[in-house]
């Protein structure tokens, strides 16, 4: 009933067209107050525009009832507003009104227009009004800034893509440096929304790089509050992101912006992240030829990540992304980098938040430099992984990518600069007793068992001087839970990997290894039988990185593909290597303990097996 009267009585047509009327004419157009703040304060007025508490503002709250009404009683009003939007202004202006009243009436009908602009989707041709309404002179520009605006607030929702660049070129005159501040902040602001607009083509918006630039430069001169130097700063990270390789000619004047921006950033540390960001993407965009910026960034990543110093807890996140991406893309370290090592250790144990990306960081470096990092900084790292595999309470996924990382450390180090700091850290010893106790599920337990697998086929001596070491009936649990894991692995490489790992697992002389020989055939039988002597690939580039950024080919990928192609598990020819374990365990063991041994396998398995290596 109260919704009836309301409908029927209250909210009649005529007076929903008097509410709109009223609200566009008379409340909507910005006062002679908003001039003299504009005048006074263009940043805080801009700020108070963007923020979210418009319901304390009488103007904004008009704003939005106005959207409202028109967006309930769409049939009826979108109509006639698109009429009174598309006159020009000559004709809105050829009556009696003073002219303070045509331009608040102007004022209202442009508001309108952008306000409304999801409504008038149908009715209202934008590029057709633009084109027919010039950027006039008003009282402290309110016209040049309210048109910015409107360019803002249909890009988004009716701009052909052949009309864009009109609208990036009206826009860049707004922004000059003859314009009132709030102007040239509006025209910046709706430029922004044309680059992060879907449609939006780098190769349209090419020519308008360099003026977009200096526009950029000069109005970050201009600013002093840092709410608009953020938002002054995503913008240029915005155009940096979408154009690519195009900011290539620039990128010397980004960073030499980059100081007197975080000088002014000081003790402002949300404005210090998107000084982060930035910076991160002009390193994207510049791929390998960003290794030269490598010690102009790593003060600013040692500030961001070191965990003595208060700002890492605002400014840790974008610190490491800004690290990964600068080691990612570098072709080599140089001493600032190197020096950011000691941080590793500490990071590693910070936060599983940031735990992957630490991980990340900690692989770039191997990748390029493994016997250089490890020379001064190997036992630290390898004994922060140690404690991140061995600690129970962490999920499966996280022990897995610290046993990855090990893994490639294992690849890449060389025995003699990497052998003594696996051996002190005491994670070969951890990953044996997890499998000897069996206490965690397969799923994890095969993380450890495939770590094991790596030691064995790329440190074999190492591997068979810790097996020989332990008691019989202890290895012997070892090795038969180690063989037994290999079920739960569905990897085809891991699979080989394992196989491998069995293979030089028996070239021992202890008992406990040598009573699981019966097992471990017909896994190699398997093995053989499935891939021969082929080499079977699979992609292990890093899912998160694309191979390509615009024209630049990221660095790390390149590595990650060659060790990948350097990996035993697909460049060895398992026949070869288990005919050589063979013999040498019969070298070690004597011929009649060895057939003894042998003896004990399923005659069909091991008849399958000598079918196979033969």
């Amino acid at each position: 009933r109260c919704r009836q009267v309301i409908d029927g009585e209250i909210l009649t047509p005529d007076a929903i067209a008097k509410m709109a009327e009223l609200l566009m004419f008379y409340y909507i157009p910005l006062k002679p107050k908003d001039l003299e703040r504009w005048q006074d304060d263009p940043e805080g007025w801009m700020t108070d525009e963007e923020s979210d508490f418009w319901n304390f503002d009488v103007r904004r709250c008009a704003e939005h009832l106005f959207t409202d009404l028109v967006s309930q009683e769409r049939d009826r009003l979108a109509p006639e507003l698109a009429k009174l939007v598309m006159q020009t202004d000559e004709g809105a202006t050829n009556d009696s009104r003073s002219p303070i009243e045509q331009h608040f009436r102007r004022e209202g009908r442009y508001a309108a227009l952008g306000l409304c602009a999801n409504d008038l989707y149908d009715h209202v041709d934008f590029c057709k009004w633009l084109g027919q309404h010039r950027v006039e002179e008003s009282p402290m520009g309110v016209a040049k800034w309210r048109m910015a605006w409107l360019v803002g607030k249909w890009v988004v929702v009716k701009f052909p893509a052949d009309q864009r660049p009109h609208a990036y070129t009206l826009l860049l005159e707004l922004a000059q440096s003859d314009e009132l501040l709030v102007v040239r902040i509006e025209a910046l602001s709706s430029l922004m929304r044309c680059i992060d607009d879907w449609d939006f083509d780098p190769e349209q918006f090419a020519p308008f790089l360099k003026p977009a630039f200096e526009c950029i430069t000069n109005v970050l001169a201009k600013v002093d509050m840092p709410e608009t130097r953020m938002r002054v700063v995503n913008f240029l990270s915005s155009i940096v992101q979408r154009m690519q390789r195009e900011i290539v000619p620039y990128a010397e004047s980004i960073i030499c912006l980059i100081p007197p921006l975080w000088q002014s950033a000081a003790g402002e540390n949300m404005y210090q992240t998107t000084i982060l960001v930035l910076i991160t993407k002009v390193i994207e965009a510049l791929g390998a030829q960003s290794t030269s910026l490598q010690s102009f960034v790593a003060p600013l990543v040692r500030h961001s990540t070191d965990l003595t110093d208060p700002a890492h807890v605002y400014l840790i996140e974008d610190g490491i992304e800004l690290w990964l991406i600068l080691i990612r893309n570098a072709t080599a370290l140089d001493s600032s980098l190197m020096e950011l090592l000691q941080l590793l250790p500490g990071l590693l144990q910070y936060s599983t938040e940031t735990l992957r990306k630490v991980l990340k960081v900690v692989e770039g470096y191997v990748l390029i430099d493994a016997p250089g990092v490890f020379h001064n900084n190997g036992l630290a790292i390898v004994e922060a992984l140690h404690a991140l595999v061995s600690d129970t309470n962490l999920t499966v996924r996280a022990t897995a990518a610290g046993y990855n990382t090990l893994n490639m450390i294992v690849q890449c180090v060389p025995f003699e600069a990497g052998g003594k700091a696996i051996i002190d850290s005491n994670v070969l010893w951890t990953a044996f007793t997890f499998i000897v106790e069996k206490k965690e599920a397969e799923l994890a337990l095969v993380h450890h068992a495939g770590f094991l697998s790596r030691i064995a086929v790329h440190y074999p001596q190492l591997f068979r001087e810790f097996v020989l070491a332990q008691e019989a009936t202890l290895a012997s649990t070892f090795a038969k839970n180690w063989v037994d894991l290999f079920d739960d692995v569905g990897n085809v490489a891991q699979r080989r990997l394992f196989a491998l790992g069995f293979a030089v697992a028996i070239a021992t002389t202890n008992d406990g290894i040598l009573e699981a020989l019966p097992l471990m055939v017909p896994v190699w039988n398997e093995i053989m039988s499935d891939t021969g002597s082929s080499l079977v690939y699979f992609s292990d580039v890093d899912d998160d990185l694309p191979d390509d950024y615009g024209e630049v080919v990221v660095a790390e990928n390149k590595r990650r593909q060659l060790l990948l192609n350097a990996d035993p598990a697909h460049k060895f020819d398992i026949k070869h290597v288990l005919a050589d374990s063979m013999n040498e365990c019969e070298r070690l063991n004597g011929a009649d303990r060895f057939h003894a041994i042998v003896a004990r396998v399923d005659a069909a398995d091991f008849e399958d097996f000598k079918n196979q290596l033969s």
